[in-house]
């Protein structure tokens, strides 16, 4: 199931989620760059020296979420709805701590990663 996203429940300590099952456990390892990266895809241009925050809100009103559990999840929620962008989070060898995004582009979402993948979103336009 989809859910749109709120920036307080990302950037707002009392409304943090802290279950893996939750799209804003995931949202909130995002960086800057990554935010402005996933506003490029939208066909958007962010303003560079924006706050993290308000990039993420500019992009979360665009977008709903879903987390996936598998590859092959994230691949048939990604066929079913056209135009979606997969985000997955990858830990490095060394630091275990949190995912490093990457995200796919609309039209590279059958290029997911099987290693190292501690999750993964598929974002779908509203």
């Amino acid at each position: 199931m989809f859910q749109t996203i709120q920036p307080r429940e990302i950037f707002d300590p009392a409304c943090w989620q802290v279950s893996e099952d939750y799209p804003s456990y995931w949202l909130a390892q995002m960086r800057k760059q990554d935010w402005i990266r996933l506003l490029l895809l939208l066909s958007l241009k962010p303003a560079r020296r924006a706050n993290k925050p308000v990039l993420a809100g500019q992009a979360l009103e665009r977008l709903e979420f879903k987390v996936c559990e598998s590859w092959l999840e994230a691949y048939q929620t990604w066929k079913a709805h056209p135009g979606s962008i997969i985000i997955q989070f990858r830990h490095s060898y060394t630091d275990w701590t949190r995912g490093i995004p990457e995200i796919l582009p609309p039209d590279k979402g059958d290029r997911l990663g099987v290693a190292n993948i501690a999750g993964r979103l598929v974002c779908r336009p509203k």
